[in-house]
């Protein structure tokens, strides 16, 4: 079964939503897929943000997860492709964990609508707004993986 990894900073808010959507998405595709999310850096002493628990059950994507995963705690070896949120998440996976880069990719490279390769973290926004924002973003990137992707 393939494998993906959802990895943005902390795994608080970004990946926690997109994983909630992966898991939506593939679901209504059937679609037999493992799914992971993880952060950068170890926060696993810490729970999701409230603010993205509340936008995913907006949208009745329910958070997976309840503690945050830090992406050392992956079994990296058998997951297929890592969708990153930021250059710089591609960076820390192929310098502290030893990634191959031709198994990473940018989340927004797949937006059908180019808004950025980047997807921005929202915690600093402190909005509701900014967080729906988010998670259109992330939810049509998806999507886009999804629909033009050979790796499933």
């Amino acid at each position: 079964m393939p494998s993906v990894a959802l990895i943005c900073t902390a795994n608080r808010c970004r990946s926690v939503m997109a994983h909630a959507i992966f898991v939506d998405e593939a679901r209504k595709r059937s679609l037999p897929i493992t799914i992971y999310s993880a952060g950068v850096i170890d926060f696993s002493d810490q729970p999701p943000l409230s603010e993205t628990a509340s936008i995913c059950l907006q949208h009745n994507t329910p958070p997976q997860k309840e503690k945050p995963t830090w992406v050392g705690q992956l079994p990296l070896d058998s997951i297929d492709r890592f969708l990153v949120m930021e250059q710089e998440h591609a960076d820390a996976l192929i310098s502290e964990f030893g990634i191959s880069p031709d198994r990473i990719s940018l989340l927004g490279s797949f937006d059908p609508h180019h808004r950025g390769a980047e997807i921005a973290d929202p915690f600093f926004s402190y909005s509701a707004l900014v967080y729906e924002q988010s998670y259109k973003l992330i939810r049509d990137c998806i999507r886009g993986y999804l629909d033009n992707t050979a790796d499933l």
